[in-house]
C-alpha cells in the first residue's frame, strides 16, 4: 500500500483537470492542444496482472448462477451448469447505487481465491446510439465521477477491464461535437483508471473487424486514449466470429497502432459464442455455440481468450431472442448455444 495516498491525490488532481476539459452546461470544450506534450500526464507503468498459472475469477453471482439456484429441478440445469455456469465469465458494470460493492466485491472474490477477475464498464453516455442497450450516464461528468467509483473500488488488486464496448466503433453514429465529447471522456476516464486501479490492465473496444474497418477502429483507438494508459484493446466482443478470424483482425489493428501511431498494444478475444463463427448477424442469431474456454495467451500473441459476453444472455429484443431482454439469462438461449441450435 505503500505511497498509495499519493497515487490517489494525484488521481483527484488529475481528474479534476480532465473533468474540466470535457465542458459544462452541455457545452463542448475545444480538444485539447497535442502539441504540447509536456502538460499530459505519463502514464504509469502496470504489472501484468496474469501469471503462468493465473485462473480467471467464475462469478459466484452471475445471472446463469442466480437461475440455477431458482431452478435446480429443471432438467436443462445440469447441463448448463456444466457448460456455461462453471466457465469464468465478465462481471458488467453499469450505473447503479451499489456500483462499488459490485465492483469491490467481486474483485475481493477473486483476489481471496488467488484467481483474476474480468470486468466490463457498459455506462457511456449516449450508450449503443440508442439501440437495444441504450442508456449510460446522464453526462460525462457523471460517467467520470462513476469512472472514479470504479476505479477506487478495484484499488491495487489486479483485475482485467474491458472499457465500454461499442463506445469507438459506435463514434460514427454521433455528430462531430459528440464524437470530441465521447472520445475526451474515453481518454479521461483510461488516465483515471490508470491512477486509481493501479494493478489492472485496461482494455478499450475494438470491434469486430467485418463492420469495422482497422484503419478507422485504430484511428478511434488513438484518439479514445489507447496510450493514456490503456493496455490494449478487446475484439469481438459480443460477436461470433471464429477466433482465427479474430485473431486476424487483432494482428492487423495491432499492427497499424504500432506502425502509424507508434503504440505497442496488447489485445484479448471474447470466444464466449465463437464456436460456429459468424453469419453476420449479431443480435442473438441461430445456430452459433459456445467458444473455446478462457485462458491466459492466445494465437497471435494474445494476452487472453475471454468470455466477456455471458452466454445464455439476450442481445435484445431480436433473432432468437425475440421478446426477450437484453442482458438478460434465458435458459433457452444458453440451450441453443450448447446445442449449436
Amino acid at each position: 500500500m505503500r505511497g498509495r495516498k499519493a497515487r490517489l491525490l494525484t488521481a483527484l488532481v488529475s481528474a479534476a483537470v480532465l473533468l474540466t476539459a470535457c465542458g459544462t452546461g452541455g457545452e463542448s470544450a475545444p480538444p485539447p492542444d497535442r502539441s504540447d506534450r509536456s502538460s499530459q500526464r505519463a502514464p504509469i507503468p502496470v504489472p501484468n496482472p496474469m501469471r503462468p498459472g493465473t485462473f480467471f475469477y467464475v462469478d459466484p453471482d452471475a445471472n446463469v448462477v442466480s437461475w440455477l439456484r431458482r431452478n435446480g429441478s429443471d432438467g436443462r440445469a445440469p447441463t448448463i451448469e456444466e457448460q456455461i455456469a462453471r466457465q469464468a465469465t465478465a462481471r458488467w458494470i453499469a450505473a447503479g447505487d451499489d456500483t462499488r460493492s459490485r465492483v469491490s466485491n467481486f474483485v475481493s472474490g477473486g483476489y481471496a481465491k488467488g484467481q483474476l477477475p474480468v470486468l466490463v464498464g457498459y455506462n457511456i453516455p449516449n450508450r449503443d446510439c440508442g439501440s437495444h442497450s441504450a442508456g449510460g450516464a446522464r453526462s460525462p461528468e457523471d460517467y467520470l465521477k462513476w469512472i472514479d467509483v470504479v476505479g477506487r473500488a478495484i484499488g491495487d488488486r489486479p483485475a482485467l477491464l474491458i472499457l465500454e464496448p461499442d463506445a469507438v466503433i459506435h463514434l460514427e453514429c454521433l455528430d462531430d461535437a459528440q464524437r470530441k465529447e465521447r472520445t475526451r471522456t474515453l481518454t479521461a476516464a483510461v488516465s483515471a483508471l490508470n491512477q486509481l486501479a493501479t494493478s489492472t490492465w485496461v482494455y478499450l473496444d475494438g470491434g469486430d473487424g467485418v463492420q469495422n474497418p482497422a484503419e478507422r477502429v485504430a484511428a478511434g483507438l488513438v484518439d479514445s486514449g489507447i496510450g493514456a494508459g490503456a493496455r490494449g484493446f478487446a475484439v469481438n466482443v459480443s460477436n461470433f466470429n471464429s477466433t482465427e478470424d479474430a485473431t486476424r483482425y487483432a494482428g492487423r489493428l495491432k499492427q497499424i497502432l504500432a506502425t502509424k501511431h507508434g503504440i505497442d498494444a496488447g489485445f484479448v478475444i471474447d470466444t464466449s459464442r465463437n464456436g460456429n463463427g459468424s453469419d453476420g448477424n449479431w443480435c442473438n442469431p441461430g445456430g452459433r455455440r459456445l467458444g473455446g474456454a478462457p485462458q491466459v495467451g492466445g494465437p497471435g500473441g494474445a494476452d487472453a481468450l475471454l468470455w466477456v459476453k455471458r452466454p445464455g444472455e439476450s442481445d435484445g429484443n431480436c433473432g432468437i431472442g425475440s421478446g426477450t431482454d437484453s442482458g438478460a439469462f434465458y435458459p433457452e438461449l444458453a440451450m441453443k448455444l450448447i446445442n449449436g441450435d
